[in-house]
């Protein structure tokens, strides 16, 4: 029998229906009690996690980049405030929300794929890739997405952090579009060319390069300036571009030098010679500029692809060697590659036994080109610059007798006279109390690629008792570019060694800038191409205040490359340049010049 029955048994039903009610009451009290602890508890646990959910917003927020968490459904669980202003949303209103519901459906599966990705692969995953801007337009974003493990190890969704590089990866266009590209006149460059010989002669097995000279436009440019001078060859680059074929390779050399290669058939003579005579017609129209008209023309020389050349050096020479000969004959005509005018070849010989003379006979010059603080004007240092004269005395230009000893495999040698002459000459300035300088040497392809290179330099400096800090090596982007991953070991070797390292004439090559960013460089050497158009040409101020800009970011250092008037001076002091050289200050001068100079510098 129950507690209840006895209780009524013995105190009558009255009291034992009062004390059953007791006992209930007693019971609800504790259900109450015990469902009040329940709810504190969970209000607790609430305000714990909101109080978790505002530290996660708050710390999120304090990132400048965007940044959200996903669901396994690749839904938003909380993003932070730059997402809401990129996407102009508040951030609780994206909550619940998907890629579908911000970017276009083929943009959005890409997201979601990679959000998969992750999550599948179970590992941090980085990519740079295409964004949809609210604005319409196209940016691109570094992003970072990690998984996100629950308490069992199970993946419950992703994080992902994304850096927009729009601006960065502009830049980088830029650099590849002018790499190969004539900032001028938007024609390919010779660096396009180098690239594309090849695939062009194997797509081709007959073609005719024709190098065409414009007659006499120096002139112009010293008479009426270089921006009509720039002008000029922007018409005519636009005209040259109506008369070729899509099949044609159009380049700017440099300067008022174009080369064209044209496929040849069947009928080659009299194709070549009514093309050749639609380029002088072309060239030859008159220019209007600024209200006044202009006549130039040019002179032409054509070689054939496989007789006259195999390979692009050999046939372009021949090209130019035969548009010489038509500057010879009174400028304003076609002339065709003759063997008889291979007598350059003879030329080219004389000075390559000048230059094993040179070397023997220690005849060589070293001349320096001082390096100047763009602010203050205070030189800061110097540029190593190599003469060399012919047996009768008269200078041998240096864009004639390097490519000679390049070719001729005597570069090394003369590199490593370089280097001795120039450390010694450093040395003496150095005793002499002129401890600031530092001087800059050019390093040839050749000679850096010698597995020796860095163990000679080192001695070198040993030699002399020089420092590494007070010496710089300036190499080109196509030197730094050939084998760039294993360039980076050397450079590193060279940087240990206290020396600093330039690249040489930058922007007129291609230089990739994912690796330019790993590579121990310290300069970019502006190329005087595009200092020459200061502050007056668009497309020279654009370039320069990118480099400059690119060299910020990187952290290099710059100096410009021939600064001949003051208003080019005073337009890299406002951009910004930190170092400037060239004939403003003064042209390169021999040992004792240089020194008198500082001297009459009081420096």
């Amino acid at each position: 029998m129950s507690t209840w029955w006895l209780a009524a048994a013995a105190v009558g039903i009255p009291t034992a229906f009062w004390l059953g009610a007791r006992r209930a009451d007693l019971a609800m009290r504790r259900e109450r009690d015990a469902s009040e602890a329940a709810r504190t508890t969970a209000v607790s646990a609430l305000a714990q996690l909101r109080l978790l959910q505002a530290h996660q917003q708050a710390l999120m927020d304090s990132i400048d980049d965007l940044a959200w968490l996903k669901d396994r459904d690749c839904r938003f669980m909380l993003v932070n405030r730059k997402f809401g202003e990129v996407f102009e949303r508040p951030p609780e209103s994206l909550i619940g929300k998907t890629d579908y519901d911000l970017s276009p459906p083929e943009m959005a599966a890409h997201y979601q794929a990679h959000d998969k990705l992750v999550m599948s692969k179970r590992q941090v995953e980085r990519v740079e890739e295409e964004i949809h801007r609210v604005d319409g337009e196209i940016g691109w974003a570094e992003t970072i997405k990690v998984p996100v493990f629950g308490a069992d190890g199970e993946i419950v969704g992703t994080a992902g952090i994304a850096r927009d590089i729009t601006l960065r990866k502009r830049y980088e266009r830029e650099v590849e579009f002018l790499a190969r590209h004539d900032p001028l006149t938007g024609l390919h460059n010779r660096r396009h060319l180098e690239e594309q010989f090849e695939p062009f002669a194997a797509e081709h097995p007959r073609f005719a390069a024709l190098f065409l000279d414009l007659d006499n436009f120096k002139l112009i440019n010293d008479t009426d300036g270089h921006s009509v001078g720039d002008e000029l060859l922007r018409k005519l680059s636009e005209r040259l571009k109506g008369e070729v074929d899509r099949e044609d390779l159009l380049v700017r050399l440099g300067g008022d030098e174009f080369l064209l290669l044209s496929p040849l058939g069947a009928d080659s003579p009299d194709a070549l010679d009514h093309l050749a005579s639609r380029l002088e017609r072309a060239v030859g129209t008159p220019y209007e500029i600024a209200g006044v008209k202009y006549v130039v023309s040019s002179s032409i020389g054509i070689a054939i692809y496989p007789e006259h050349g195999r390979d692009r050096q050999t046939l372009v020479k021949h090209a130019d060697i035969a548009m010489y000969e038509a500057k010879k004959k009174g400028r304003n005509r076609v002339c065709w590659f003759e063997e008889a005018l291979a007598s350059e070849t003879v030329a080219r010989r004389r000075i390559e036994l000048r230059i094993r003379e040179a070397l023997k006979d220690d005849a060589f010059e070293l001349h320096f080109q001082p390096v100047a603080d763009a602010q203050s004007g205070k030189i800061i240092g110097a540029e190593a610059l190599l003469r060399l004269r012919d047996v009768q005395g008269s200078p041998i230009s240096p864009s004639r007798f390097i490519p000679i000893a390049e070719q001729t495999g005597l570069i090394e040698e003369v590199g490593e006279w370089v280097l001795s002459k120039g450390l010694k000459q450093l040395a003496q300035w150095r005793a002499a109390g002129k401890t600031g300088l530092r001087l800059a040497i050019n390093i040839s392809g050749t000679h850096f690629a010698n597995v020796n290179f860095v163990e000679r330099l080192a001695a070198r400096l040993r030699e002399h008792g020089v420092p590494g800090s007070a010496l710089e090596l300036e190499l080109t982007e196509g030197v730094l570019m050939v084998d760039a991953e294993a360039n980076i070991s050397t450079l590193a070797r060279i940087a240990a060694l206290g020396v600093s390292l330039a690249v040489d004439d930058f922007g007129t090559g291609y230089s990739s800038l994912a690796y330019l960013k790993q590579l121990p460089i310290h300069r970019l050497k502006i190329d005087r191409s595009f200092v020459s158009g200061l502050p007056a040409h668009p497309g020279d101020i654009a370039i320069t205040r990118s480099i400059l800009h690119l060299a910020q970011t990187f952290g290099f250092e710059v100096t410009a490359e021939g600064v001949e008037t003051q208003a080019q001076l005073d337009f890299l002091r406002e951009a910004g340049c930190p170092a400037v050289q060239g004939y403003l200050f003064s042209p390169a001068r021999s040992p004792a010049e240089f020194d008198a100079y500082l001297n009459t510098r009081g420096e």
